[in-house]
């Protein structure tokens, strides 16, 4: 059964209104008909099974099952990613809400190639919003991931320091002695962790000073040295299979 996003605010009683891109796909490229039954994801958990009204400019369908979808024993992932450069950004995002991460703060650090004015900023915003639509209905989520509008280094770490209870980890290419198992072993006490992971140009010794300072810890991902949308696929998969996520 086809599965289509709806935003909640767009349900009135067990009428709800698709998007017009969505309304787009489901009426001139899958050429679905009235009372065509289809599933419905609000982005917050909830799974639906509804059957076609209207067809249009905006899809008008009528809920006939609901159900809330509660993914019980799922840790919560925080992951900051450094502003990558062309269409690397938008595959980790992808990749990200394929693999169950909860929130990711896109940031500016030091080594980052440029960073997105005002208007170049909206538009990346509303195009990841609709890769995680697409990666949730693709990998059949019904939460979505939460994207963060883009900060600064300084205001990641402002972010993640008002969390409490949260372990802090920072992948840097530069530390050798400390791994990911070891720190995930030792700490079982807490339901949530965050990770940093920096741009092409990695992280400056500066910025994992500062890190540090708000209790961070460097973590290395081995000896080789990954591209920047490798290392964050990897880095994301080893936490969330050690967090029993996967």
């Amino acid at each position: 059964m086809r599965r289509f996003f709806f935003d909640p605010s767009g349900r009135l009683g067990d009428k709800v209104f698709l998007s017009e891109e969505e309304s787009y796909h489901l009426v001139r490229v899958l050429r679905l008909k009235k009372d065509a039954e289809i599933e419905l994801i609000d982005g917050l958990g909830g799974l639906f099974r509804a059957v076609l009204m209207e067809l249009g400019k905006t899809v008008t369908a009528r809920i006939i099952e609901e159900r809330v979808v509660r993914e019980e024993g799922k840790r919560f992932l925080w992951v900051g990613q450094g502003l990558l450069k062309g269409k690397k950004m938008d595959t980790t995002i992808q990749h990200c809400t394929e693999l169950g991460v909860a929130r990711l703060t896109p940031f500016v650090s030091s080594r980052c190639q440029g960073r997105p004015d005002e208007m170049q900023g909206r538009k990346k915003s509303d195009r990841w919003e609709r890769i995680v639509v697409s990666a949730c209905k693709q990998c059949r989520r019904t939460q979505q991931m939460h994207v963060d509008e883009v900060v600064d280094f300084t205001g990641i770490l402002a972010l993640v320091s008002r969390e409490p209870d949260i372990l802090r980890l920072v992948f840097w290419e530069e530390e050798t002695d400390v791994h990911l198992q070891e720190i995930m072993a030792a700490d079982q006490s807490n339901a949530r962790v965050c990770i940093l992971l920096g741009p092409e140009g990695g992280f400056s010794r500066a910025e994992m000073a500062a890190a540090r300072d708000l209790g961070f810890q460097t973590v290395s991902l081995g000896n080789h040295i990954l591209r920047a949308e490798t290392a964050t696929l990897t880095a994301v998969s080893l936490v969330q299979f050690l967090l029993g996520n996967l």
